[in-house]
């Protein structure tokens, strides 16, 4: 027996949790389910800013463990895909970082889907009414950070500020980039990201928000959360989809709509399954087809990285002499659990880095190559070529330094990669994990622009005046800045931001690979539609925590506009 509510959300992740959180608690209070493959994430430290980087490997139970394919491009590797499991989704297991992207990157997504709620304009107002903005965290170091108290909102769920101190190093290497040349950006969630920034985190003082800890924290009684809860199966009645099917044989019954919020691999996995994605790979497993809608699974785009890790002088940073000391990590361990005070509150909380343009790019023959539209994007004053983070974890985890010495990680970012990588099916079986083609620097443009970006990095940090004395042997790097050696180096260490994105692409409904309009819908289907980020049409110029959330606050407003809620 089915159990009937009205919305059926797939899904716990970043946008599902707020999806649910927001349609529950409007006026008419519909009835929501919420279901989620994982459990219920319990624990306080992995709240701590210390272990940002590691929830996946300290609690792998968070972790789905997706593996891509061998990479071409990538000597054949194959890339871990983290992907969240349990409430909260990914934003569990991220960095924490929280930046909107560029005011531009939501100006072309309105172009490309047909739709102007979808410009800067609209999207910030849904951004502010996100947060629950602290803006206290830098007011002892405001020449580096200065956010607008006119373009945050307060009143939101989520907790969004900056680290009340800044870890010992911080600030003169930013000073030092400062009066290299770089424009310090005291807001990069202002439409604007373009300079180097102190990056706001999904933190309060209590440590990591998840979206399960801002959204579903004392639940009205019209929301009901199932965890175990994986979905293989789809109800149709005809072209209408009515309801789900967990793997244990539980059923549930949407009213008014079922919602897919499974993220950017298991959400096309889901469909394929259930005959909706492109005809003839779908017949070629044996799946009776629903829908013929080529774009599902296709138009996968990431974000790609290098870490890159130097040995320095100890009197730079004191961090490796905190973490490498077992009894002061524990000692700091006792204080984070008993008040949320402490090192752990410190070390690794501060995470700044810049996104910036590079001045050549024009003269670049892969960027002459690109589509008009295209290079007009990248000539905008707010779109970034490239990120770099700084004041990250030791690179390789467990390197071992001289003595006396601490180390400095900085990592290179790709921004607007121009290649495209899939999801698909291995069997009919919804046991089986997906096939996952990333294609990282596929394109000739990425393989271009990565390789400036890490040229442009290492020379910021390594090459700096200040910083460049400071700086002893390479932990890990290119073994010189030529062409040839920086691709070397990122055949065998480019990886994943686990950015990825598009498999269930908004667009117009006259393009054939769309596969959601506007306003969420699944195209060529009744009662269906999808809130997460395989839904977006671009990669937008950030860490897409941020745009996951906002995903989810657009898939709201549409939903209670359309169903008067």
């Amino acid at each position: 027996m089915a159990s009937t509510y009205d919305f059926v959300i797939v899904g716990g992740g970043t946008a599902g949790c707020l999806l649910a959180h927001r349609l529950s608690h409007s006026p008419s209070k519909p009835s929501v389910l919420l279901l989620e493959a994982g459990s219920n994430p319990t624990g306080e430290f992995l709240r701590a800013p210390f272990h940002r980087y590691w929830p996946s490997v300290l609690r792998p139970d968070l972790d789905h463990g997706y593996v891509s394919e061998p990479e071409p491009t990538l000597g054949g590797r194959t890339i871990a895909y983290t992907r969240g499991k349990g409430l909260g989704g990914s934003s569990a297991v991220n960095f924490g970082v929280y930046l909107y992207g560029s005011g531009a990157d939501y100006d072309k997504w309105a172009d490309l889907v047909g739709d102007a709620s979808w410009e800067w304009e609209s999207v910030k107002k849904s951004f502010a009414a996100i947060e629950n903005y602290e803006f206290e965290g830098s007011k002892e170091w405001s020449h580096l950070a200065d956010p607008s108290k006119n373009g945050h909102g307060t009143s939101g769920a989520l907790k969004i500020g900056l680290p009340p101190v800044l870890e010992k190093g911080v600030q003169p290497q930013m000073e030092a980039l400062r009066d290299a040349g770089d424009k310090v950006n005291l807001d990069p969630n202002s439409g604007d990201p373009v300079g180097l920034s102190v990056f706001p985190y999904s933190y309060s003082k209590e440590g990591r928000t998840t979206s399960a800890i801002a959204h579903l924290v004392d639940p009205p009684s019209n929301l009901t959360v199932w965890t175990d809860a994986a979905v293989d199966k789809l109800v149709f009645e005809g072209t209408k989809v009515t309801g789900v099917v967990t793997g244990d044989g539980r059923q549930a019954t949407a009213s008014k709509e079922v919602v897919l919020s499974g993220g950017s691999i298991d959400t096309p996995k889901l469909l394929l399954l259930n005959g909706v994605g492109p005809k003839d790979e779908l017949e070629a497993l044996g799946i009776s087809v629903k829908l013929d809608r080529p774009g599902v699974g296709k138009h996968l785009k990431d974000h790609v990285l290098t870490f890159m890790s130097v040995e320095i002088d100890g009197s730079a940073n004191d961090r490796y002499t905190f973490e490498s000391n077992e009894a002061l990590v524990a000692e700091a361990d006792k204080l984070w659990k008993q008040d949320q005070s402490g090192a752990l509150s410190l070390h690794h909380s501060a995470l700044w880095g810049g996104f910036l343009k590079h001045p050549d790019i024009t003269t670049f023959p892969e960027y002459k190559e690109l589509p008009e539209a295209e290079k007009e994007f990248l000539s905008k004053a707010s779109t970034p070529h490239y990120e770099f983070i700084s004041n990250c974890a030791l690179w390789p985890p467990g390197a071992q330094l001289t003595p006396g010495n601490s180390y400095m990680t900085f990592v290179a970012f790709l921004m607007n990669p121009q290649s495209e990588g899939s999801v698909s099916l291995r069997s009919s079986s919804a046991a089986e994990k997906p096939v996952i083609k990333l294609n990282y620097l596929e394109h000739a443009f990425d393989k271009r622009m990565m390789r400036e970006a890490v040229r442009s990095t290492w020379q910021k940090h390594a090459h700096n005046p200040t910083i460049g004395p400071q700086v002893g042997k390479t932990l890990c790097g290119p073994a010189s800045l030529s062409d040839e050696d920086i691709d070397a180096f990122l055949r065998d260490t480019a990886s994943t931001v686990w950015h990825a994105n598009g498999t269930a692409k908004m667009g117009r409904p006259e393009d054939a690979q769309t596969v959601v309009d506007s306003d969420f819908r699944v195209v060529g289907l009744q009662g269906l539609r999808i809130a997460d980020l395989s839904v977006c049409p671009l990669t937008t110029n950030n860490h897409t925590q941020a745009t996951a959330y906002l995903v989810g606050k657009k898939a709201a407003e549409k939903l209670i506009a359309e169903y008067d809620l």
